[in-house]
């Protein structure tokens, strides 16, 4: 898990990180607080959808708009493809694990590629870097207190001070992630904890067009399961350890690199390990019975 810091121009200059000249700096267009008005006033919508469906989302009516304008949108896509350029993506995987044996086993997944984001990609990707900076040092106080003020018992612990993320691109041509939930591990006190508790994702496709495929699923309460398309600008905030979902497939086949899908994960934890995968909780039911169901849809 990486150490969440404040990803300014000083912070990097003092750490030593970064080692090119002062007149290289690509200078960022992210308005950081605006970002936090906007995610200050959703946080009313998403408590309460995060309560009774485990996920949140803008664009589902038209009282939410994106917390990034379009500039700011493409600025962030062009940086992801910049980071891709210099090599910063890698193959990304995952794993299934055997629920009889708990053994996991790593696969690739075909047509999807990944990187960490962190400072040293500030110079090419100064927005992308303001952006999580943004969100992960103003959600977790502001779902803390939310959380809190509606809940008798088990309020949130999320922490400010460290976090996951994980840039990917999906290419165009049938690419999918499979069903799963992003935290299966949960607390057990084996070296292998995992106390993500929040996944919270950006989608930067501004030109995306309904039949480019790549939808987000989500898996719901009632047996049925809800669909998301991943234009620019949506941000979907979810359960890390309860809500199942997967990625549909890209459908274009093109070499042309419009269609390639980009999604900017944060994950947030937890620190009070009573709130991971908690026991009677009102998404229990989904996270276990999910893979044991031959249909949702």
């Amino acid at each position: 898990m990486s150490a969440a810091i404040h990803l300014t121009r000083r912070t990097l200059f003092q750490t030593g990180a970064i080692t090119r000249s002062f007149s290289e700096e690509l200078q960022p267009i992210l308005n950081t607080e605006l970002l936090q008005h906007r995610l200050q006033g959703v946080i009313p919508s998403v408590v309460s959808s995060l309560e009774s469906r485990g996920f949140w989302t803008n664009f589902e009516d038209d009282n939410t708009e994106s917390v990034l304008n379009t500039e700011e949108i493409r600025a962030m896509r062009e940086q992801s493809i910049a980071l891709r350029s210099g090599g910063r993506f890698e193959q990304s995987w995952s794993e299934r694990i055997d629920e009889s044996t708990g053994v996991s086993t790593r696969f690739d997944k075909e047509g999807v590629f990944a990187c960490e984001p962190d400072g040293q990609d500030y110079y090419t990707a100064p927005d992308l870097l303001m952006y999580m900076s943004t969100v992960i040092s103003s959600l977790p106080p502001l779902l803390n207190d939310a959380i809190h003020s509606t809940r008798q018992q088990n309020s949130l612990n999320l922490s400010n001070q460290s976090f996951n993320a994980k840039l990917a691109v999906t290419s165009p041509g049938g690419s999918t992630y499979p069903l799963h939930v992003d935290n299966t591990l949960g607390i057990t006190g084996s070296p292998q904890d995992d106390s993500r508790k929040l996944t919270c994702i950006i989608y930067l496709n501004p030109d995306y067009q309904q039949g480019d495929g790549g939808e987000l699923r989500l898996l719901l309460l009632n047996g049925g399961c809800f669909d998301l398309d991943p234009r620019g600008g949506r941000m979907v905030i979810f359960w890390s350890d309860e809500i199942p979902h997967e990625v549909l497939p890209c459908k274009p086949e093109s070499e042309d690199g419009q269609f390639d899908r980009y999604a900017l994960t944060i994950w947030l934890p937890d620190n009070d390990p009573r709130n991971i995968q908690t026991k009677g909780s009102k998404f229990e039911s989904l996270r276990v019975g999910a893979f044991t169901t031959e249909s949702w849809c």
